[in-house]
């Protein structure tokens, strides 16, 4: 963690120079030089324990330094005349360079016992390199007493070289194994693939298709890893049990469920319609309706990863037994479950694989998509079988094999520690196996690994929400050619590769990861590692007050409290003993608060501030007293005042911003809802890079001076169109994505003419979404012919463009055909007017991904000429279009067409086209109906 530490405290820096105008180049490019030293290959020689205590205190410098030039160089921003600024920045500059020192010296230390006497002549040269960079310092701002620091590194060489008379190597087969190098993995599409176990799928294909007509509960045993979850998936997904059933829904239970989102998500499954359909209702309505929803149709369930019989009677009455042959598929690793829900026959007991169901695993993993020598392929025969026939360890020394590559010396290491974790009980050996590959991380990946405790188990973590956390928290490796979203995007790809983190959803457009999470065995990786760092202190209602106070640190801890009840969270943070922690996330499931910001006020030093699933009734004031603040997530509702929810000129003070989140409730009707009134303040915040809002308004926008520059604002949210104007938009040069959303009033009340093109400052927007709610009104929001004609002058870096409420008219989407660089075109509900789209002669040109969604259109006049780059195609939810133009037969481009929730013809049109490419072609097109 050090490396993570001292990037983290280079971030800080870069900050500072950013909020106070103030050069501190020197300082950061001595700690980039000395995080080169430590990420230089090298075989370790020395004590591990004694290096992995001068890391730590590498990291408690580091961290503690970075709350000091958070509040330094606020003292240098709030300085009213320049002698008073001159005297913060000087303050700011010595202790940077005592900070400074202190790691070099630390550094020196922990080289010695990484290195014994081997490089000690490349750190002599360091050692100058400090010398000159301490020279350069004294010289820019006469500072003298960087002498001190010469003559003591001076005599730090001296004692050096007394040592290196002494120096011998150690041979350590531990560092060998922090050495075999990074992990990876095959594209996760190929996670679940089942090996063997065809005799069981068939006993169990047989057992939930035929039989009694009674309702029946099937059940899979095993430990975590077996493959219970792959066999029911494999299951519920063949074509003949998919056939056999009229209605079909799976959940996941896991340890620390909640019945009201286990019956949200059997309700959506089944229904397709989203959670926000049934939030009104309470449990019992939500069960009553999922039994009706099952009354009279034959049905499968799958519910995965149930632990308790509690669990099982919590849900097992909202399963109608009609006669109709309904099953139900469970799986647990728990028998007395099984045996308990059960409805007579035995439970089947998942077997571990045999050894040749164990090489075949590996070798489809990672032989049979690349070329290796025999002698591999043995070594692959000796990994398989020491792997004992688990198919979690056998997929994580997969991903491991396969980032080696063709080193045969690794190779033998990796089967050297497989075989040394054989001797113990196989849930210790999973860990063993899920340990090495953490070890095997980067050490910029370690963090963004074990940030994954701080999340519930099975919780869908959002990409966009991770990368922002990472961010905040200082976790990603500096690269001055990468933006910060790009370099956390790519440390969640290297954790995918690795097999430690799986996607669970993917663009339909280009295929990136949008959520992702954590293997439940993985999740319990974590937690350990990160606990016995102190990385994190996870606060859960099962656990009592003295286990939970075991979890905590002097410095940089991490809070997560997963609760069901907003009013236990503030007794469980009185039980935090740490006020310094830096983070706090909540997750709760009863979003209703009560005292949360009193139990909070004591924490001074946070970064990050997650309360988004809890419900605040004002904006709490005493936020904009933590200015060390990086990302804050609120969700507030006011039912007092009308006007809306005001956010104070104060929140200026946080200069280290970079994402603010307001939100409204989810689970509150818009006619509900109340605007936050935004003070024209929030353009003083330099540091914001994502501001995401629900309705809302800018007071006094008028008052806005030229020097607020947003120059770091990447993605805004929310927007209000009565605030796109030229005046603004010029503040926010590299804006990338932008999302306008309001009410149609706002839009009618705007002028609609600059709206448009006052985007013509956003040159660097790639991403466009125009949002607006439905009102009373019924009638066009735009004079669509006037505006939308000029979008294609000016908007020529737009990549995706999305239209929603707006209600313009088909025919005005001829001129988004113009837009070079047009990609991705979504039309979601209300975004035209009229039952018929003939479109224009031009076409769309350049488009690769078009979505339609609750559109009230009939028919789609369209030829292949007018989508020649057509690759995807989705549509949903709509009931009134007849078909898919047939001329699409003759995109050459065309991969996919999803049809979901549209009349049946749409679909039988799509068939067709599928039909006809394959006759008159050859060629191939996925066609998904559901």
């Amino acid at each position: 963690m050090a490396i993570v530490a001292i990037s983290s405290l280079m971030i800080t820096i870069q900050q500072s120079m950013q909020v106070t105008g103030c050069n501190l180049e020197l300082f950061y490019e001595k700690l980039a030089s000395l995080i080169a030293v430590m990420e230089k290959p090298s075989s370790i020689t020395g004590d591990l324990e004694a290096l992995a205590s001068l890391e730590l205190q590498i990291v408690e410098v580091a961290y503690r330094a970075e709350k000091e030039i958070d509040s330094k160089s606020i003292e240098v921003v709030r300085a009213k005349t320049d002698t008073l600024r001159g005297r913060a920045f000087w303050k700011l500059s010595c202790f940077l360079e005592q900070v400074v020192e202190n790691i070099d010296s630390i550094m020196k230390e922990w080289m010695a016992i990484r290195d014994g006497c081997n490089n000690m002549k490349e750190y002599m040269i360091v050692s100058e390199s400090s010398k000159s960079f301490l020279a350069k310092t004294e010289m820019r701002q006469g500072l003298t007493f960087w002498k001190r620091a010469v003559g003591h590194v001076d005599s730090m060489m001296n004692k050096w070289r007394k040592k290196q008379s002494i120096c011998t190597k150690s041979k350590d087969v531990e560092a060998q194994n922090l050495t075999l190098g990074s992990t990876s993995r095959h594209s996760l599409e190929h996670e679940n693939v089942m090996v063997g176990h065809e005799n069981e799928f068939e006993m169990m294909q047989d057992q939930l298709t035929r039989g009694a007509s009674d309702l029946e509960v099937v059940s899979i045993v095993g430990m975590g890893g077996i493959g219970k979850t792959t066999l029911a998936n494999k299951i519920y997904t063949d074509p003949f049990v998919m056939s056999c059933f009229d209605k079909r829904a799976k959940v996941t239970i896991s340890q620390d469920y909640c019945v009201r989102n286990v019956l949200l998500r059997l309700l959506s499954s089944i229904s397709g319609k989203t959670h926000q359909t049934y939030e009104e209702q309470d449990d019992g309505q939500l069960a009553d309706q999922l039994q009706k929803l099952l009354k009279g149709p034959r049905y499968l369930v799958v519910i995965d990863d149930i632990w308790t019989t509690g669990a099982w009677d919590d849900i097992k009455l909202c399963f109608p037994d009609c006669n109709c042959r309904s099953r139900i598929l469970m799986t647990t690793r728990n028998m007395e479950v099984a045996e308990y829900a059960s409805s007579g026959s035995p439970p089947y007991q998942m077997r571990l694989m045999n050894f040749d169901e164990s090489w075949s695993l590996l070798y489809e993993k990672v032989f049979a998509r690349g070329f290796f020598p025999h002698e591999f392929e043995q070594l692959g025969k000796q990994i398989a079988s020491k792997c004992k026939g688990l198919p979690l360890m056998i997929v994580v020394i997969a991903g491991l094999l396969s980032k080696i590559g063709n080193r045969l010396d690794r190779w033998r290491s990796v089967a050297e520690n497989v075989s040394s974790v054989m001797n113990t009980d196989l849930d210790v050996q999973c860990m063993r196996v899920l340990a090495l590959s953490y070890y095997h991380l980067p050490h910029h990946l370690r963090a963004c690994f074990l940030y994954f405790a701080l999340f519930p188990e099975d919780k869908l973590i959002f990409v966009n929400e991770l990368v922002k956390l990472w961010a905040a928290e200082g976790f990603l490796k500096v690269d001055e050619t990468k933006s910060m979203e790009q370099v956390a995007k790519q440390s969640l790809k290297d954790l995918v590769d690795r097999s430690l983190v799986f996607i669970q959803r993917v663009s339909s457009f280009d295929g990136k990861i949008k959520a992702c999470g954590m293997h439940d065995v993985i999740r319990e990786l974590c937690l350990r590692e990160a606990r016995k760092i102190n990385f994190v202190n996870v606060i859960m209602d099962n656990q009592n007050p003295s286990e939970q106070a075991k979890h905590f640190s002097t410095t940089r801890v991490r809070i997560s409290i997963q609760s069901k009840q907003s009013k236990t969270v503030v007794n469980r943070l009185s039980m935090v003993r740490n006020d310094d922690s830096c983070s706090i996330v909540l997750s709760v499931d009863d979003p209703s608060s009560s005292n949360m910001m009193q139990a909070l006020k004591r924490f001074k030093v946070l970064r990050v501030l997650d309360l988004a699933s809890s419900t605040l009734n004002a904006f709490p004031s005493c936020i904009v007293e933590l200015f060390h603040l990086r990302y804050l997530a609120l969700s507030v509702y006011s039912s007092t005042d009308d006007r809306g929810i005001d956010i104070p000129p104060s929140i200026a003070s946080l200069q280290y911003l970079q994402t603010l989140i307001l939100k409204s409730p989810t689970s509150l009707a818009w006619k509900y809802s109340r605007p936050f009134i935004l003070p024209s303040e929030i353009f003083k915040m330099s540091q914001l890079r994502h501001l995401s809002l629900d309705w809302n308004y800018l007071k006094q926008h008028e008052s806005i001076e030229r020097s607020w520059l947003l120059r770091n604002l990447q993605c805004l949210s929310g927007w209000n169109p009565l605030s796109c104007t030229s005046s603004i938009f010029r503040l926010l040069p590299n804006v990338k994505k932008l999302q306008i959303y309001g009410i149609q009033e706002g839009y009618i009340r705007s002028n609609k003419d600059e709206v448009f093109h006052s985007l013509c400052y956003l040159d660097q927007l790639k991403e466009l979404d125009f949002k607006m709610k439905k009102t009373a009104i019924v009638r066009p929001m735009f004079p669509t012919r006037l505006i939308l004609p000029s979008i294609g002058t000016f908007l020529k870096n737009l990549k995706k463009l999305a239209f929603r409420g707006t209600r313009l008219h088909w025919k005005d989407l001829e001129i988004l055909g113009k837009l070079p660089k047009l990609k991705a075109l979504k039309l979601g509900y209300d975004a035209c007017l009229g039952t018929d789209w003939e479109v224009g002669e031009e076409g769309f040109p350049h488009l690769k991904f078009l979505r339609l969604k609750q559109l009230y259109l009939h028919k789609w006049i369209a030829s292949s000429d007018h989508f020649p780059c057509l690759e995807r195609l989705v549509i949903n939810r709509c009931w009134s279009m007849y078909s898919i133009p047939q001329d699409f037969v003759d995109i050459t481009t065309l991969q996919l067409i999803h049809v979901s929730d549209s009349a049946k013809s749409v679909g039988n049109s799509a068939k067709m086209i599928q039909q006809e490419i394959e006759d008159n072609y050859g060629s191939s097109v996925e066609v998904c109906i559901s």
